[in-house]
C-alpha cells in the first residue's frame, strides 16, 4: 500500500500522542471534591484536545486525498458489499496465520483497513467524550453526574478499548517487520517519497 509523506506524519503524531496520553492515565491524579487534577491531568487534558485537532485533520485529509485507502474502506460494515471482501481477506489470512505466515499484500488489506478504521474511530470517540468533559466539567472538582458522567464512563471503556487496540496494532506492526515487509520503517520514515506497505 502507498501512503503519502503526510498521512505517515499525521501516524507518527497520533501514535506517539496516544501512547503519551495512555501512559499518563496511569499515573495522573483525577479531580475530586474538594482536589484538582494535577499537571499530569492538566497535560492529558491538552494534549488531548491536540490530538482530537490532529484526528480530525487526518480525516479531512483521508477524505480529500486520493490515496489506496479510502474512507469507504475503513468502514466495510457500513457498506454490505464491502461484506464478502472482509470476509475473504480475514480467511486468507487465517490459513496463513495457521501455517505461522504473514501474507505480504501490495493491494489494501479490507482486514488491516477495517482494524484500522476501528482505531481511528474509537481515537475520535476518545477525543470527543474528552472535549465535552472539558468544556463542561464542573468548578473545583466537583463529581460529574448525570449525562456528563455517562460520557466519562464511555471515554474510560474506550481508554481501556484503545489499549487493546494498541498493543494489537504494534505487535502486528512488529511481526510483519520481522516477516521482511518493512512495515514499521516505512510507516514512520515520513520523509521518504512515498510508502509501500
Amino acid at each position: 500500500m502507498n501512503y503519502d509523506r503526510f498521512t505517515r506524519f499525521l501516524h507518527i503524531f497520533l501514535a506517539f500522542g496516544i501512547s503519551a496520553q495512555l501512559a499518563m492515565s496511569l499515573v495522573m491524579t483525577h479531580p475530586k471534591p474538594g482536589r484538582l487534577g494535577d499537571t499530569f491531568y492538566e497535560i492529558h487534558e491538552y494534549l488531548g484536545l491536540a490530538l482530537l485537532a490532529v484526528l480530525i485533520l487526518h480525516w479531512l485529509w483521508a477524505a480529500m486525498r486520493n490515496g489506496s485507502v479510502p474512507l469507504t474502506q475503513l468502514f466495510p460494515w457500513l457498506t454490505p458489499s464491502r461484506y464478502s471482501p472482509l470476509w475473504k481477506d480475514v480467511q486468507h489470512y487465517s490459513s496463513h496465520m495457521a501455517r505461522l505466515h504473514l501474507p505480504k499484500s501490495a493491494s489494501p488489506s479490507p482486514l488491516a483497513n477495517a482494524i484500522q478504521g476501528l482505531g481511528l474511530a474509537t481515537a475520535l470517540l476518545l477525543g470527543l467524550s474528552g472535549l465535552l468533559m472539558y468544556l463542561n466539567a464542573p468548578p473545583q472538582g466537583e463529581r460529574m453526574s448525570g449525562w456528563l458522567h455517562d460520557v466519562k464512563e464511555v471515554h474510560e471503556v474506550f481508554g481501556s478499548i484503545m489499549w487493546v487496540y494498541l498493543c494489537a496494532h504494534a505487535a502486528m506492526g512488529l511481526l510483519h517487520q520481522f516477516a521482511g515487509h518493512d512495515r514499521i520503517s516505512d510507516m514512520f520514515f515520513f520523509w521518504k517519497r512515498s510508502s509501500k506497505i
